[in-house]
């Protein structure tokens, strides 16, 4: 399990989960907004926060269809796409939840006490309190280890909790490598963590009925050992019923079970038909994106209880969602779906039992060590294999075919990252970069910027340079460069907009740093050729209007390294702006002139920040790669008196 290396994973025991177990359940029957272990027992080592369930089906959706909304990035920054600056998009309920339990409890002020003390931080809820808990790690592990800087082991369990992001945040938590944090307990047939697969529109007849009957379970509660309770199915269906009455009709259960296989089967389905990188006629392609299906994703580590006593992790999050649907379905036609759905429900309740009776963390087998298994024949993967797991090989063909799918997507991805790697020296074999010394039109990306350097140190003012192009050949080869690295960059962004790289790739301090590189070196050449051939004059648009993603990208992959926010107008694209002045000087003249010279002012003020800025100075570098203007400025204060 890898972790991010400014984060410490909270290693979980079997008697901690426990501890954890008991106090999510406990949770539920105390009317606070959270209860902790230190109230008790103040001197332990982990600080547990539970937060207890609702009930309420406004506290499950926002809105007839998925009720998602874009995360609070002041709350959650890291929850995006960096290079995209897209934000993560959450179940909003459940974030308005969180929201209040900053704002209205001592949360905050408990959580700053136990981390000053020097507390283990543990997270847990049960069904919608693991929710909760998501949220509070997310929270945690952004404000205190990405924005403070603290280091202290963090943790997140939860028992079977409904999924609360769409795959943004599922990427965003695995390039931060904070998927190790978070633990999600799922028994093979709980219908709540499949919940939130459906919109609410396809269920909302039965919701207030299936959340009542869960309070009445958690009511039911006491201090006292008892037997899993079970769920029976009222013959007189979903009519009128005492508080004493904790029973569902036997039509009313299975017409909610089925919506939720329905909707879980098209969210798999159209996930399963990308990662096979189908070759099947568009009809079929459009068939799936125009069904609008579930935005949410599983993020974290996963646990699976199965039926048969069995336990085993799934890091890889399509696989989860494959899991999560195919676990659903009937395995015998001769099973009577009554009370396969009624299984279903009480599974719900189950976990305390799996817990203290099945768990063996020291034991759990990871799902991509089974792989090369899965599809070979009845027989023929080892009896040890199949006895120790069974569940996985009693799913169907098409099943398995999934999950051996989502694997070999990340292999995909990994092989893909490879591939560019080593367009940087320093991850290439002796063999290929022996074979590029011998090819000179092919060169490393680090040997292209060093060459720039040596440009750059051989110019008083590279830019003018340039732009110029008064040396035929030296610049004929630096803009040779420059469109080679602007095609590999081109290409690098493209993938990770296809998502063909792995989640980690815009979080890898290599790219960081030679995107870095690149763009400062690189970017005001660009802008130096598309204002040698007036390239806006045709479209009246400025660069910073038709900026290069690659810029863009790389720009953010650094200022998201650093904890900085987003600036239009950077350290290396401000002579843009210069050259847009200088044309209103020479040229257009539309602006009175002291309007011009306020926006020089603030420029060079905004300049002389940033050479000062520690954070834009390659202090590691004997070189600053950053060209500052100097010449540019002198020429245009001359200008402007």
């Amino acid at each position: 399990m890898e972790v991010e290396r400014d984060s410490v994973k909270l290693s979980l025991s079997n008697e901690l989960t426990k501890t954890a177990q008991s106090l999510s359940m406990e949770s539920h029957k105390q009317n606070k907004p959270f209860i902790t272990n230190l109230n008790k027992k103040p001197s332990m080592e982990v600080a547990i926060f539970a937060f207890p369930g609702s009930w309420e089906v406004s506290d499950w959706y926002h809105d007839d269809r998925f009720g998602e909304t874009e995360v609070d990035r002041n709350l959650f920054k890291s929850m995006c796409r960096i290079g995209e600056n897209r934000p993560a998009k959450v179940n909003a309920a459940f974030l308005k939840r969180f929201q209040d339990l900053l704002n209205e409890s001592t949360f905050k002020s408990e959580v700053e006490k136990a981390v000053n003390t020097n507390k283990k931080i543990l997270f847990t809820g049960h069904s919608y309190g693991g929710a909760i808990a998501s949220f509070a790690t997310l929270w945690l592990l952004d404000e205190y280890v990405k924005n403070r800087g603290k280091k202290f082991p963090i943790g997140c369990v939860t028992f079977g909790s409904p999924l609360i992001g769409d795959r943004t945040l599922s990427h965003a938590v695995r390039r931060e490598k904070w998927a190790g944090h978070f633990t999600h307990f799922v028994m093979e047939h709980d219908v709540v963590p499949r919940i939130m697969l459906s919109p609410k529109i396809s269920i909302q007849q039965h919701v207030p009925s299936i959340l009542k009957f869960f309070q009445q379970q958690v009511n039911a509660i006491d201090d006292k050992p008892h037997k899993s309770r079970k769920l029976i199915f009222s013959k007189s269906g979903p009519g009128k019923r005492t508080a004493e009455d904790r029973s569902i009709g036997d039509d009313e259960g299975v017409e909610f079970f089925e919506n939720v296989i329905i909707n879980a089967s098209a969210v798999a389905s159209h996930v399963a038909f990308e990662l096979m990188e189908p070759t099947n006629s568009l009809m079929e392609k459009l068939s799936v994106d125009f069904v609008k299906v579930s935005p949410y994703r599983p993020s974290g580590f996963y646990v699976f209880c199965t039926s048969h006593s069995q336990q085993f992790r799934v890091e890889n999050p399509n696989a989860v969602l494959q899991l999560l649907f195919y676990f659903l379905q009937l395995t015998d036609e001769s099973q009577n779906l009554v009370d396969f759905s009624s299984k279903s429900f009480n599974e719900s309740f189950s976990y305390e039992e799996q817990v203290k009776n099945v768990l063996q963390l020291e034991n759990l087998i990871d799902l991509k060590d089974l792989n090369d298994h899965l599809l070979t024949p009845n027989g023929t993967a080892g009896d040890a294999v199949r006895t120790s797991n069974e569940a996985l090989f009693q799913l169907s063909a098409s099943a398995r075919c999934c999950l051996i799918a989502a694997e070999e997507a990340e292999n995909r991805k990994k092989e893909n990252e490879k591939m560019i790697d080593k367009s940087m020296k320093k991850y290439a074999t002796p063999e290929e970069k022996k074979k590029k010394r011998n090819r000179t039109e092919l060169k490393f990306i680090e040997e292209i910027l060093d060459e720039l350097r040596e440009y750059k140190k051989n110019h008083t003012d590279y830019y003018e340079a340039f732009k110029l192009q008064k040396e035929h050949d030296v610049d004929f080869l630096v803009n040779v460069d420059r469109l080679k690295l602007a095609k590999i960059f081109d290409e690098i962004v493209e993938m990770v907009m296809r998502d063909d790289l792995p989640d980690e790739f815009e979080g890898r301090e290599e790219w960081v740093k030679v995107g870095t590189e690149f763009r400062r070196l690189f970017e005001p050449l660009d802008i130096g050729n598309y204002y040698r051939h007036s390239k806006g004059d045709d479209n009246n648009k400025v660069y910073l209007d038709v900026r290069p993603k690659r810029y863009k990208f790389t720009q953010r992959w650094y200022e998201h390294a650093n904890g900085m926010g987003f600036e239009l107008v950077s350290e290396t694209n401000f002579v843009a702006l210069l050259e847009e002045i200088k044309k209103e000087v020479e040229e257009t003249k539309k602006k009175p002139i002291d309007m011009v010279k306020e926006e020089f002012k603030s420029l060079e003020k905004q300049v002389h920040n940033w050479i000062s800025d520690h954070k834009i100075r390659n202090d590691d570098d004997d070189d600053d790669d950053v060209f500052w203007g100097e010449c540019f400025f002198s020429v245009l204060r001359g200008k402007l008196g």
